[in-house]
C-alpha cells in the first residue's frame, strides 16, 4: 500500500490499519525529512520522525497535510518506545493540528460575513490585520502592506480562521514578488515561502528571479524574511543587481 495524503491524511491511514490489526512500518516522506511509525496488531510501538522518537515523533507524523506514504507488512521495529492504542495518541495531534498553520502564504483570505459584528472582542493585533484584508489578500500581500513577519501573519490569520472570523481560500502556490535585500551568503528566501512550494511543486534546489533580466539562483531557506530575498553582496555585484530592487520568484520545476 503506497500513495500520497491528498486524499487520505496519516490520522486516517493509521486508523485504517489499526482497525485492521495490520503488523508493519507506515513510512512517510515529506519536503522536511522521513518518518517512520510500526505497528504491531494495530498498536503503534515505535515512531521516529527526523531527530523525534516516540510520542514526539508520532504525533509529528498524525500532523502532517501532505507528503507520501507506504506500509509495508511485517516490517518489525528496531526498538520499542511507545505504548498503548493509536486512539491514545490522537486527542493530542487533533489539538496539535488546531494550533498549526492553517492559512497558507498564497491563500486569499477574505472576512467572514460575522467578522464586523465581533471586531471589538479581537486584540489590536488581529484587528489591523483584519481591516487590512478589505475584500481579500493573500498572507503574502499583507506582510508587504503592513511589515509583518508571515509567520505571525500566518498564525494570526488561523486563529481568526478557527473563530470562523475569515474565510480561506486554498490557492495553489505561485510567483512571488519580493524585494532584493543583502544577505551574508548565497540566496535565501523566506523558510514558510519555500516549504509551500515544496509542499506542492516537489524537492527543487534553484528559483527563477526575474527583474530587469532572468536568472537562476540556488536558494535556501531562512525564517523572518518575509518578502525579502536575501543575496550576498557577491551575488548583487556579479549580476549587476541592488538592494531595494523589487522581482519575481518562483521554483525551478
Amino acid at each position: 500500500m503506497e500513495g500520497d495524503f491528498r486524499l487520505l491524511g496519516p490520522i486516517d491511514l493509521l486508523q485504517l490499519l489499526a482497525q485492521g490489526g495490520r503488523t508493519g512500518l507506515f513510512a512517510v516522506e515529506v519536503a522536511e525529512g522521513v518518518g517512520e511509525v510500526y505497528l504491531e496488531r494495530g498498536r503503534p510501538v515505535h515512531a521516529v520522525f527526523r531527530d523525534k522518537v516516540g510520542q514526539e515523533a508520532l504525533l509529528e507524523v498524525l500532523a502532517l497535510k501532505a507528503g507520501r506514504f507506504r506500509f509495508l507488512l511485517g516490517q518489525r521495529p528496531p526498538r520499542g518506545s511507545l505504548e498503548g492504542p493509536l486512539e491514545a495518541y490522537l486527542l493530542q495531534a487533533i489539538r496539535l493540528l488546531d494550533e498549526r498553520v492553517e492559512v497558507g502564504p498564497f491563500d486569499l483570505v477574505r472576512p467572514a460575513p460575522k467578522a464586523e459584528a465581533l471586531q471589538a472582542t479581537l486584540d489590536p493585533e488581529e484587528l489591523s490585520l483584519l481591516l487590512a484584508l478589505g475584500e481579500g489578500k493573500s498572507p503574502l500581500d499583507l506582510v508587504a502592506g503592513l511589515g509583518r513577519p508571515l509567520a505571525e501573519v500566518l498564525r494570526r490569520l488561523g486563529h481568526l480562521a478557527r473563530l470562523r472570523l475569515v474565510a480561506v481560500s486554498p490557492r495553489v502556490p505561485r510567483t512571488a514578488r519580493l524585494r532584493l535585500a543583502l544577505g551574508r551568503k548565497g540566496a535565501q528566501v523566506e523558510a514558510l515561502l519555500l516549504r509551500a512550494w515544496r509542499e506542492h511543486y516537489g524537492a527543487f534546489r534553484r528559483v527563477r528571479v526575474k527583474g530587469a533580466k532572468e536568472l537562476l539562483l540556488e536558494v535556501e531557506g531562512a525564517e523572518g524574511l518575509g518578502v525579502e530575498l536575501w543575496l550576498s553582496p557577491e551575488l548583487l555585484l556579479f549580476h549587476g543587481l541592488k538592494v531595494g530592487e523589487e522581482v519575481l520568484v518562483w521554483p525551478e520545476v
